[in-house]
């Protein structure tokens, strides 16, 4: 009995800690949504998470630029295989494919 008592409180405990995370709105910090691409042309620099933020750093975007308050990097006119190895692979990390980056 008291093995089934602990183990529907370890349930318990464990949804209302889900709950309470799923409703709190703050994503984990390493969280990279790739979804949903127009999410990168609606969010503000402070709406990414770090990761986020870490991989638009790599394609030269800070938050200045972000933000429009200073010019958008080289990444930006370049096409898929205009970006070196290191930009493909954060572009790709963010969703990216060739073709939905050279639209």
């Amino acid at each position: 009995m008291k093995t089934r008592m602990m183990v529907l409180l370890m349930v318990l405990v464990s949804a209302a800690l889900l709950a309470a995370c799923a409703t709190s709105g703050k994503l984990d910090p390493n969280t990279v949504r790739t979804d949903d691409l127009s999410l990168w042309d609606e969010a503000g620099w402070s709406e990414l998470t770090p990761a986020e933020q870490e991989l638009w750093q790599i394609l030269g975007w800070d938050e200045a630029s972000w933000e429009g308050e200073a010019a958008q990097p080289a990444s930006e006119d370049k096409y898929w295989f205009g970006l070196s190895e290191e930009e493909r692979a954060a572009a790709g990390k963010l969703g990216y494919t060739k073709e939905s980056w050279d639209e």
